[in-house]
């Protein structure tokens, strides 16, 4: 049996995975592509793309940044609390 994905599943509040009591008897799937890179001559000035999505991150200046965008760990502070 083919475990279940995420573009397998409802939508609709009550048939959703994460409402069932039990997780489905084939498993589930769920797949996340993050990808980062380094902008080239902007110090440590990096992109982060994952689906439809960007973001940015930034060192201070004492770490040969901008500090135009929040620091990675903040970002990684931020994924704990949601």
């Amino acid at each position: 049996m083919k475990p279940t994905t995420a573009a397998d599943q409802s939508n609709v509040p009550g048939k959703r995975v994460i409402d069932q009591p039990e997780h489905p008897a084939q498993g589930y799937v769920n797949t996340i592509v993050a990808e980062m890179e380094t902008i080239e001559g902007k110090g440590q000035l990096k992109v982060g793309k994952s689906g439809d999505f960007e973001i940015y991150c930034d060192e201070p200046a004492r770490l040969g940044g901008d500090g135009e965008y929040p620091q990675p760990l903040n970002y990684f502070a931020l994924g704990v609390g949601f």
